[in-house]
């Protein structure tokens, strides 16, 4: 849960340390917490805010406590992230860490001005019962710096997923929400996990093959091409066979 700040232990310290404030942090604290109270008493979603100098959550609404599936108000500050760690499924915990990870690197690689301009969007499960998970959606940016360009206080909104028909694994994405550009990032290390044979089936689908002839070719059964299809779409974190190719083509497999 929020990417740019948390399950991010190893990148985080990196980071954000040693902080640096000009003495008007108090202020701009309250300010933006006055404004993401509004938002939140307006919105349906659930919304933290977490301060990553200390590593807390010092603003959470009770939305954003339900769906988590805790009774707690919003007067009840402090909290840290195991309090809502403990609810994600363990594989899409340890994703969340890896995807957090390489967010951060991302981020802090872009100048500090444009930084407010990106949004992180990761979909994962949470428990809500025993054995019942359910997909959320979560969005997380940057609301402040402090004078060095270090991340000081992120801002995390979650919603139960429309889509609870097919609930497994993470998914996720960085975006800039100004000019819409979508940021594709570890693309080697997916595209490695596909094997040999998906790559095969990869190849011929961008030479315009359909799944008979492809199966036709490699001796297989059209039930198996479309398999691979779907494993290949899952691997790549794609929702179409264009957007697979086009991540193929610039890593270099076909």
């Amino acid at each position: 849960m929020n990417s740019f700040s948390l399950h991010t232990n190893p990148a985080d310290d990196a980071a954000k340390k040693p902080f640096k404030f000009d003495g008007k942090e108090h202020n701009l604290l309250e300010k933006q917490l006055a404004m993401i109270r509004t938002m939140a008493q307006l919105s349906s979603s659930g919304v933290t805010v977490y301060d990553m100098q200390n590593d807390i959550h010092i603003f959470t609404s009770n939305r954003f406590y339900k769906i988590y599936g805790y009774e707690i108000g919003e007067l009840q500050t402090n909290i840290n992230n195991e309090v809502y760690d403990s609810k994600i499924h363990p594989d899409d915990l340890e994703e969340l860490k890896k995807n957090g990870f390489e967010a951060m690197k991302f981020i802090m690689k872009v100048p500090r001005e444009a930084r407010k301009q990106y949004k992180m969007v990761s979909e994962y499960r949470i428990l809500t019962g025993p054995k019942k998970y359910i997909q959320v959606i979560e969005q997380q940016q940057i609301l402040e710096q402090d004078a060095l360009g270090n991340i000081w206080l992120s801002l995390g909104i979650i919603d139960i997923s429309p889509d609870q028909t097919d609930i497994q694994g993470v998914k996720y994405q960085i975006s800039n929400f100004h000019t819409g550009e979508l940021i594709q990032l570890a693309e080697t290390n997916v595209t490695q996990s596909l094997t040999d044979r998906e790559k095969e089936v990869l190849q011929m689908i961008s030479a315009g093959k359909l799944s008979k002839e492809i199966g036709w070719l490699l001796e297989i059964s059209v039930h198996t091409v479309n398999t691979h299809r779907q494993r290949i779409l899952e691997k790549l974190r794609v929702d179409n066979s264009i957007e697979a190719v086009n991540i193929a083509k610039r890593n270099g497999l076909i």
